[in-house]
């Protein structure tokens, strides 16, 4: 186990804050006077603790922005053939500044809750915004509530296709999962995906995307479940360790790991779980289990901030993925890329710092505690 704060001092702030991310006392004029009592806040949940019946109306919602037409510009990209579509369509967009960067954390944290109000807004969803505790899934993952392929499940795995392994990077070979190929039943069996694979080779290099990029390129939605990196990755040993890290440098390698080198990180390691589009990150967001996945990475983010309230605003990492090409390091103070038409206001990273602070209010069920310790 790494370094960390004593957990009494945890407990501590846990008891005076709930299970939310320390406030930051630095925010900017733009929220002053912004409330979040404990009463107000919501709370996100293990999908798998949801009740049936709330599982189907998440799924629901899901479909129902699935449905909504496309808001992006069609000439500039083919791909954005409906909302859901424009997220993925953004989110490919920025990728090469929003991770293996300081922005990691912070951007997806306001996406996420984006998607929460417009599920809500748009759709009519009034449960709770799940997150998938992967850890709990390593010795199950075909037979988890997520991925059984009932109608209350995030669908089942792909068909089987292939057994080839997988090369990650020169020294970084896995086996090839249980699937490969279309999603076979579930509440998303029947979606398309539009964007093509993108190499990651783009993402560590810091080159240009090619010109296809946004092409419209449809597919059937692919899963190919991997219970190897699982069960070697994301086991609840690993979720802990992140979520204790010493500082934000070791927060980063826990969650990456070094991508294109011979070790995976907890995020990276739950995209290679699932496969499929999901390892391709710039076009990860076309798979629906893609923010369940991130929301869990925000509760494992929370949990690092609760676990040390004196480095909950420390940042690591430059404006560029993998600093390429080199850029300014990101501060409290630098504003964020934007997220689209979604949100395309300037916002520093201070006010993405805390999960009742700056635009949000909200808390999780559970965190990240040390074993053994209560």
């Amino acid at each position: 186990m790494v370094q960390h704060l004593l957990f009494a001092a945890a407990a501590a702030l846990l008891a005076q804050q709930g299970t939310a991310a320390p406030t930051s006392s630095k925010r900017s004029d733009n929220w002053q006077g912004w409330s979040c009592s404990a009463d107000q806040a919501s709370t996100r949940v293990s999908f798998a603790s949801m009740p049936p019946e709330g599982r189907k109306a998440y799924t629901d919602a899901i479909n129902c922005i699935h449905g909504q037409p496309s808001n992006l510009d069609n000439g500039q990209f083919p791909a954005a053939v409906n909302k859901y579509q424009d997220y993925a369509v953004v989110h490919t967009e920025r990728t090469g500044k929003v991770h293996l960067s300081g922005f990691f954390l912070t951007w997806h944290r306001y996406f996420l809750s984006l998607f929460e109000k417009d599920v809500r807004d748009t759709c009519g969803y009034q449960g709770r915004f799940p997150y998938w505790d992967f850890s709990a899934t390593v010795d199950n993952l075909e037979t988890s509530v997520e991925f059984n392929g009932d109608e209350y499940s995030m669908s089942s795995n792909g068909a089987p296709n292939g057994t080839d392994p997988i090369a990650l990077g020169p020294s970084l070979v896995i086996p090839h999962g249980s699937g490969g190929g279309c999603i076979q039943s579930g509440p998303f069996a029947d979606w398309q995906a539009t964007l093509g694979y993108i190499d990651p080779l783009f993402l560590i290099s810091g080159q240009a995307l090619p010109a296809t990029a946004y092409d419209y390129n449809a597919s059937c939605l692919i899963r190919d479940l991997n219970s190897y990196v699982a069960q070697t990755y994301t086991d609840y040993a690993h979720v802990e360790t992140t979520a204790h890290s010493a500082n934000a440098s070791e927060l980063e390698y826990n969650l990456n790991g070094v991508i294109g080198g011979s070790s995976l990180g907890v995020h990276s390691a739950g995209h290679f779980t699932v496969g499929g589009f999901m390892s391709s990150i710039h076009v990860s967001v076309q798979d629906p289990i893609w923010w369940m996945l991130h929301t869990n990475i925000d509760r494992i983010y929370t949990s690092y901030q609760i676990n040390n309230p004196d480095k909950a605003s420390d940042l690591y990492g430059t404006e560029t993925a993998n600093n390429a090409p080199p850029s300014a390091n990101v501060t409290l103070d630098t504003i964020e890329p934007d997220w689209g038409y979604f949100d395309s206001s300037s916002r520093p990273v201070r006010d993405l710092i805390s999960t009742t602070a700056g635009p949000f209010c909200y808390k999780l069920d559970e965190m990240v505690k040390e074993t053994g310790l209560n």
